[in-house]
């Protein structure tokens, strides 16, 4: 019994305990959750973006015209100031009439100098003519004369050389006789056979009278010594000399009837002699064609150097002089100031008063009192008769959403009007801004007036779209937002905002349209919180 009523005991205790450390724990996480940012979240809309331009702009003349006068002219008084109405009848401004009086005597004087000066160019042009002329008719005489002595001693040279090829060809006519080469070399072989066999033949003879003589030497001998006849060396002796005669003699006979008809050794010299003299002679006629033939080139030439010259002078007296405008320009010139003296007259005739051309209010005043009129308009008028226009400024970004020929509300004063966009342009002086001008209709706005302009543009749906505030940008210009997530913590689940870069579509003043893929129609995205936020920060739902 005891032992339950103790066990009873611990666990009334420990229960207690338990109640203890829960309302710690209930406390701990009310005061740790007192301390996180507050969040409000919204998930992602499907809608479409509206654009609204807004910007002011005035109303400004369709068209103007210039009031011009003779620049130059000194203004006396000027009537008109900007901003005035005036009609035809309007004195806008007058003009010194003295000093006008004072233009036209100096306008005068100058036409009679430019006159007199135009009149001295003609008689000297005339004069310079005729000395053309005759310069020109000079060189033709001398072209024909040079021609006419250039071609003679052409003429002449042809002659010459005509003469020189008939001689030439004259002695080819007549060519020296001399025998050929061939017949020469015949000749001589036949000779030296001839004097060969013929020493041959002296040779023999000789050779036969020596043997007799020999034998008849010792037959002598013999004879001398007393030999009787029937000795046989005397008759052997005698033998021999009569054979040694016999063949002496049998070679005798054979060399005179050889050389019974003696054969002479060629000689050509003559022939040579009168052949060198044809040859001598003929070198010369080629010489002479030569000569003749070079002295018709040297002719030709000179002929032809002579007829270039000629008529380079021939052109050059024909050529035409250089451009010389001058009297062209002074006759311009004088043409212009006698319409210049005809505008001053007639502003001298109208008394001085400029006046408009038609109806009008003055913008725009060029000339002073006491000035000079200056060149361009003096007076610039708006032209009433033109419809009126609506100017006004877009940003770049305003011109995404502002388009020729859109269709826009316009403001001027009490008056609300549906207008069209006419024109839409980068501006000139500004290339970050653009330039819209609106035709106004008939009777809509007065010049000078301001008003509003508004314009409005859907885009189509988009998917995912989150309120502008729950856009935020990085130091490198980065867009993200802010998503809610549960993760564990130590004292349980918890809720935490996760940094999330998306990539922006298209933006108004309220909603941003995301594109999809990183957040979905069921994130729950982080619109407010009353901390600033980083990644994985711990949050609470604002109560």
């Amino acid at each position: 019994m005891e032992l339950w009523k103790k066990q009873k005991k611990t666990a009334a205790a420990f229960g207690i305990f338990l109640g203890l450390m829960f309302l710690c724990t209930l406390i701990s996480r009310a005061v740790y959750a007192s301390g996180l940012p507050q969040i409000t979240t919204r998930k992602p809309e499907r809608t479409a973006l509206i654009h609204r331009v807004e910007a002011e702009g005035i109303v400004q003349q369709g068209r103007e015209y210039a009031v011009n006068a003779l620049s130059g002219l000194r203004c006396r008084t000027v009537h008109a100031r900007v901003g005035d109405k005036v009609t035809t009848k309007t004195l806008l401004f007058e003009i010194d009439m003295g000093d006008l009086e004072e233009q036209i005597r100096e306008q005068e004087m100058n036409i009679q100098k430019l006159d007199l000066t135009i009149q001295e160019q003609e008689a000297n042009r005339g004069l310079a003519a005729k000395e053309k002329k005759a310069e020109q008719e000079r060189a033709g005489e001398d072209y024909d004369r040079s021609a006419d002595s250039a071609q003679k001693a052409v003429d002449q040279a042809k002659r010459e050389l005509s003469e020189a090829k008939e001689a030439l060809d004259g002695l080819a006519d007549s060519p020296s006789g001399i025998t050929s080469v061939a017949e020469r070399q015949k000749a001589e072989a036949e000779y030296e056979a001839w004097e060969k066999r013929r020493a041959e033949l002296q040779r023999v003879y000789d050779d036969a009278d020596a043997e007799y003589k020999e034998a008849e030497k010792e037959l002598n001998r013999l004879k001398e010594e007393g030999k009787p006849a029937a000795d046989a060396e005397l008759q052997a002796a005698e033998e021999r000399a009569a054979a040694a005669e016999t063949a002496r003699q049998n070679a005798e006979k054979e060399y005179k009837t050889y050389t019974a008809v003696p054969k002479e050794k060629p000689d050509y010299s003559g022939e040579d002699a009168s052949k060198a003299a044809w040859e001598e002679k003929k070198r010369t006629l080629e010489n002479n064609v030569e000569t003749a033939q070079k002295t018709l080139d040297n002719a030709r030439k000179s002929r032809d150097d002579v007829l270039l010259e000629a008529e380079r002078r021939l052109e050059d007296v024909h050529r035409a002089s250089a451009a010389d405008n001058s009297l062209a320009i002074n006759r311009l010139e004088l043409s212009v100031l006698k319409e210049k003296l005809e505008k001053y007259k007639e502003v001298q005739r109208l008394g001085g008063g400029i006046y408009p051309e038609s109806d009008g209010i003055v913008t725009r005043i060029q000339v002073s009192p006491g000035e000079r009129v200056p060149d361009g308009a003096a007076v610039v008028c708006a032209d009433l008769e033109s419809p009126l226009q609506f100017y006004v400024t877009f940003t770049k970004e305003q011109k995404q959403y502002v388009n020729q020929g859109d269709t826009a509300q316009l403001s001027l004063g009490k008056n609300k009007e549906s207008v069209t966009i006419d024109y839409v342009a980068a501006s000139d002086g500004n290339p970050e801004l653009f330039e819209g001008i609106i035709f106004l209709p008939e009777g809509v706005g007065s010049l000078g007036q301001s008003g509003l302009f508004s314009a409005e543009t859907q885009t189509d749906i988009f998917n995912c779209c989150v309120p502008l505030e729950a856009l935020y940008k990085d130091q490198n210009g980065r867009s993200f937002v802010y998503i809610l997530n549960e993760r564990s913590g130590i004292l349980g689940p918890e809720l935490a905002a996760e940094l999330v870069y998306v990539n922006v579509l298209d933006q108004n003043d309220r909603y941003a349209a995301i594109e999809e893929g990183v957040i979905d129609s069921d994130t729950e995205v982080i619109v407010s919180t009353t901390e600033a936020l980083a990644d994985r920060t711990i949050v609470r739902y604002k109560e």
